[in-house]
């Protein structure tokens, strides 16, 4: 994992063809996840308190695009303004996930993840990201189901997200496209 920031600015992607996953792919997302572990491990370490990470919710396999560093940054200006006084450590990193930060704060890490989905759910792009919470005690990430929350809803009806993907219910051309317009009309409502 390279930690890279970039200024550059939002320009949508050219319709493209959306590949299937190919096991260079699948063992690349298996090695990162690996090392997405040792990186939460290393931090919890380092500083004994909960770790946040920030990605982009993309369909299909191609996650690094213009689309989801624009979403991930609008993201972390948020969550930045929110959390500055409880921030001890950021790292962003491109990877087979998208764009990914990797934060430690102080707090309580249930607390942390009602805020974080705070901000999944009222954010504009909220509903483009995933913000998990770790405790240090703890081996999964904090879920929306422990703190009383309804599952994530689809992009596209009101069925779960997870039920969607499972039964592949709509297509990953969809999916882009309503997260590509959606970030358009943020776009245009921000200028």
């Amino acid at each position: 994992m390279e930690n890279k920031k970039t200024n550059e600015t939002f320009v949508m992607p050219v319709k493209q063809v959306h590949p299937k996953m190919t096991k260079e792919m699948y063992e690349k997302l298996v090695n990162y996840r690996v090392k997405k572990c040792e990186t939460i491990e290393k931090l919890h370490h380092t500083y004994n308190l909960p770790v946040i990470t920030i990605r982009a919710n993309y369909p299909g396999v191609l996650k690094n695009n213009e689309t989801t560093r624009f979403v991930i940054e609008e993201i972390r200006k948020t969550f930045d303004a929110f959390f500055h006084d409880k921030m001890l450590a950021e790292e962003t990193y491109d990877t087979p996930e998208g764009p990914t930060t990797f934060y430690v704060l102080s707090g309580d890490a249930r607390t942390l993840k009602e805020n974080a989905v705070f901000i999944e759910q009222n954010h504009e792009l909220g509903r483009f990201v995933d913000i998990d919470v770790y405790d240090i005690d703890e081996e999964y990430a904090i879920t929306r189901f422990e703190l009383h929350y309804e599952p994530r809803k689809c992009f596209l009806c009101d069925k779960s997200a997870k039920e969607c993907s499972q039964n592949k219910t709509h297509s990953v051309e969809e999916l882009i496209a309503f997260m590509e317009d959606r970030v358009k009309e943020y776009i245009r409502n921000k200028e």
